[in-house]
């Protein structure tokens, strides 16, 4: 069972969103997923997710409104630190780790069990007898997510390391940027139930880009992130066709091509329009998206016209921005 948490409001498309990716995913043989579409329960701030980890992990790759995506390893009932202590001791951690780092996330409400700092003590504590500190690896960090709610103790690792927002190639930002999922939300939302044929008839403008999330996020909506470290691939459980070199080349996606026709951002401030030409460039290091035609240019769109802009608005434009 996996968690995939989101922004509130966010959860209905975040389902939406798995659906669409999920003929997308690989095996664990290489070959096109054949595992059914998973059972979906739709929770405030996420999507709990019925299926294989195989799939479940590889959901990284492909969500774009997602936070993170944890992978529940226990669930169970407690009121007292002595039966959280041996409820910790029974879970085998050696089949999920390969190292003793761990950092522990823990929250709780509406239970018995409400002092978060002796709860990670007494997790801690319980964690070091089965998993002596002399296995740790500095490097290789692990997320152990604790939430007690209504006295039901969940417990979840973090398959997905850095925040899912953290696409790998917004480093420069301007002032007051926009995150990545929230621009992907904008993006699904303003595409709703418009054809792929139809999409690619129209230009999308932002006139205040900035350093180029919109239209970054409206580039490779469909594409995976394949190049980041990820922390299920630390994972002892892990697959492992997810550790070998060639592993990525086994996915034959649907779509290759940017969803719009055209891309154009428009901004006042050089050194914004700047970082997001520096952005695209990282991004299509990492992405080999064909057809990306995008271009930022400093310019007031609001004043007069130009020649940079002559030409831009023929056809069918839809505009996107967020307005200082």
């Amino acid at each position: 069972m996996f968690y995939v948490s989101c922004n509130l409001g966010f959860e209905e498309d975040l389902a939406l969103e798995i659906k669409e990716c999920w003929p997308w995913l690989i095996g664990t043989d290489g070959q096109a997923n054949h595992e059914a579409y998973p059972t979906l329960t739709v929770d405030k701030g996420g999507v709990l997710v019925d299926c294989p980890l195989a799939q479940g992990v590889q959901l990284n790759f492909f969500l774009k409104t997602a936070h993170r995506i944890l992978w529940r390893v226990a669930e169970f009932k407690v009121r007292d630190f002595p039966k959280l202590y041996e409820k910790v001791r029974q879970i085998e951690w050696s089949k999920f780790l390969s190292s003793a780092n761990v950092e522990w996330v823990v929250s709780a409400s509406q239970s018995r069990l409400n002092n978060e700092k002796r709860i990670e003590e007494t997790c801690k504590e319980s964690f070091r007898k089965v998993f002596p500190l002399e296995n740790t690896n500095l490097t290789s960090a692990q997320k152990v997510f604790i939430r007690m709610h209504q006295d039901i103790c969940t417990i979840s690792l973090d398959s997905t390391g850095d925040h899912l927002h953290k696409r790998g190639w917004g480093q420069l930002k301007g002032e007051a940027p926009l995150r990545e999922t929230l621009a992907a939300f904008v993006v699904r939302q303003m595409i709703g139930e418009v054809s792929l044929g139809e999409l690619r008839e129209i230009t999308l403008v932002d006139p205040m880009c900035g350093s180029g999330t919109l239209l970054l996020e409206a580039l490779s909506l469909w594409c995976p992130v394949f190049e980041r470290d990820y922390s299920f691939l630390r994972w002892k459980q892990t697959p492992k066709i997810f550790k070998t070199e060639l592993w990525k080349k086994n996915y034959k996606l649907l779509v290759s091509d940017p969803p719009f026709k055209n891309y154009c951002g428009y901004d006042v401030e050089a050194k914004v329009i700047e970082a997001a030409n520096l952005n695209l460039a990282e991004m299509l290091k990492k992405i080999p998206i064909q057809n990306a035609h995008i271009r930022f240019i400093q310019e007031d769109l609001f004043k007069e016209s130009s020649d940079s802009s002559r030409g831009v608005f023929d056809g069918k434009t839809w505009c996107i921005c967020n307005p200082p």
